[in-house]
């Protein structure tokens, strides 16, 4: 049973980490704006008042800093995840970048990924057994297992 929850968690790391990355890589390469998306939120009636505020007096003074560090930060994100670096406060960030599309109402894979990110982030220990770190670790102490066997150095029994 623990394998199975290891091999979960490391699908559900890797498929975020891809997902996000991608989504950043298409910011990143496409035509991405905060621009039109400030008076957006600022007449949207689902969005609270003070993500409203933010957008209005914050984001809309620094979209140009908002246009890079939004696929860039999905980017790293995704990175971490993919290759397991860092995965758990790239799993905290995910949630924190899924968070912010809800309070702007864009409803659409998001909850799912969400709830991904929660997941990984409820799995602190299990996420760290399947990290970069971690899988480098056990394949080289395999292989210095395997190697002791045959070595007359250190082999003396």
């Amino acid at each position: 049973m623990k394998k199975i929850s290891l091999f979960i968690i490391f699908l559900i790391r890797v498929i975020s980490g891809i997902v996000i990355f991608r989504q950043g890589w298409e910011k990143f390469t496409g035509d991405f704006t905060l621009n039109g998306l400030v008076p957006v939120i600022r007449d949207n009636t689902d969005s609270p008042q003070w993500y409203k505020w933010f957008f209005e007096h914050i984001v809309a003074h620094t979209t140009g800093l908002f246009n890079i560090i939004v696929p860039l930060g999905e980017m790293a994100i995704g990175l971490g995840l993919i290759l397991g670096i860092f995965a758990y406060a790239a799993s905290f960030f995910g949630a924190f970048v899924m968070i912010n599309y809800i309070l702007a109402d864009m409803i659409f894979t998001y909850p799912l990924q969400l709830a991904f990110f929660i997941i990984l982030l409820m799995s602190h220990s299990l996420l760290a057994k399947v990290s970069l770190k971690e899988i480098i670790a056990y394949f080289r102490d395999r292989n210095n297992r395997g190697e002791d066997k045959h070595d007359p150095l250190t082999n003396r029994g």
